[in-house]
């Protein structure tokens, strides 16, 4: 199992996190629900990776590498979208789905989980690995606890917002042995920076 759960509040470091990752990879699938892909390739400044858009709702493209769902509301055509990607990767893979929090907003629970087992046997097939994004208290406990389930590795961003804004990161799964689980994260620029011992093993898990 090559997938990650990444889980914050929002302003936690998601999206700078997948910013850095996807600089490890020479293939990239993104799955966006929550913004367009214009708005996310024009925030990335990457025009080599792939975007599946679920959010626009028009059929309008404005880069090639750009696949705008006209339904999204199937969960069928998503996942086709992907496969149809994925049979046309060589080399390593990286899918992101950012985030669950939008599919959970259209659809109840099961259908989900549904939809992310046959993502994932597709990705399984085609040795890509992935990370799927939640918004953290944005659900009901039993939806974050059927997701955190869900995933053989659970990260969670956390910020704190007192005199001054921290973040940090906690290993809340893992395939083995993390010490320690939790450390603070320091933004320099546009750089997210990890305790080194956490970010290796994320690189780990989506390259093994």
């Amino acid at each position: 199992m090559r997938e990650i759960l990444l889980s914050g509040v929002p302003g936690s470091g998601k999206t700078m996190l997948l910013k850095k990752i996807i600089r490890e990879f020479k293939n990239v699938i993104w799955v966006t629900t929550t913004r367009s892909a214009r708005a996310l390739r024009n925030l990335l400044k990457n025009d080599s990776i792939w975007i599946i858009d679920t959010h626009t709702w028009a059929h309008i493209k404005f880069h090639p590498r750009d696949i705008v769902i006209s339904n999204p509301l199937n969960l069928n055509e998503v996942n086709l979208g992907l496969s149809k990607l994925l049979d046309n990767m060589n080399g390593e893979c990286l899918v992101i789905l950012d985030s669950l929090t939008g599919l959970l907003l259209y659809h109840e629970l099961r259908r989900v989980i549904h939809f992310l087992r046959s993502a994932i046997v597709k990705m399984e097939e085609k040795n890509a690995s992935g990370i799927f994004t939640l918004v953290k208290n944005a659900h009901d406990i039993h939806i974050e606890t059927s997701m955190y389930a869900f995933f053989p590795v659970v990260i969670e961003l956390l910020r704190e917002d007192n005199v001054e804004t921290k973040r940090f990161v906690k290993v809340v799964k893992a395939t083995e042995y993390i010490e320690p689980s939790f450390g603070e994260i320091k933004i320099i620029k546009d750089d997210i920076i990890l305790p080194d011992h956490i970010m290796k093993y994320i690189l780990k898990v989506l390259k093994s």
